[in-house]
C-alpha cells in the first residue's frame, strides 16, 4: 500500500512555502562564491551533480545508476561522462562480476579535489547554522534527507 499525500491546508502550504523560501536562500548562499573545484576547467552545473554523485558513492557505479538522481536520461548520462572522462575526472572500467558492465568512479585528483571544494564549501556555510544546537542540526539533515527527491534512494 502506498502512503497518501498529505492533504495542502493552507498551513501546510505556508509551511511548505517557508520550507522552499528557506532552501532557495541557502542555495544562493552557496552558490554565490562561483567557484568550481577544477579550477579553469568550465563544467554545468549537471556535470557537477555527476561528480558529486560519484565523490558520496562507496563504490564505483553503473551510469545508469546516475539517471534518476539526476533526472536526465540514461544516454545524456553517457554524454556526460565521455566529456568528463575527457577532462580527466572520470574513469570507466569493465565490472570484475561482469565484463559487459561498465562502472564508473572519480579519478583520484577529481576525487582529491571535490573533497578540497566541499570542506572549504562547510567551512564557509558552518556559519549560517551557529543558532542550532547540535542535536537540532543532526534532525534537521535527517529531515531534508527524508524529503522525496533528498535521498538517493528515492
Amino acid at each position: 500500500m502506498t502512503p497518501t499525500a498529505p492533504m495542502l491546508t493552507s498551513d501546510r502550504s505556508i509551511q511548505v512555502g517557508e520550507v522552499l523560501a528557506a532552501v532557495v536562500r541557502l542555495s544562493r548562499l552557496l552558490a554565490s562564491p562561483r567557484s568550481t573545484p577544477f579550477g579553469s576547467t568550465v563544467l554545468t552545473r549537471t556535470q557537477l551533480d555527476v561528480l558529486f554523485l560519484l565523490a558520496h558513492e562507496p563504490d564505483a557505479v553503473a551510469p545508469g545508476q546516475l539517471a534518476a538522481p539526476l533526472q536526465v536520461t540514461r544516454g545524456a548520462v553517457t554524454q556526460l561522462v565521455d566529456q568528463l572522462r575527457e577532462h580527466d575526472l572520470v574513469e570507466q572500467f569493465a565490472s570484475d562480476q561482469d565484463g559487459r558492465v561498465r562502472l564508473l568512479r572519480l579519478t583520484d585528483d577529481a576525487r582529491s579535489q571535490v573533497e578540497a571544494f566541499e570542506s572549504r564549501a562547510i567551512q564557509r556555510s558552518a556559519p549560517w547554522f551557529d543558532t542550532l544546537t547540535d542535536d537540532a542540526l543532526t534532525d534537521l539533515a535527517r529531515l531534508l534527507v527524508q524529503v522525496k527527491g533528498g535521498s538517493r534512494s528515492s
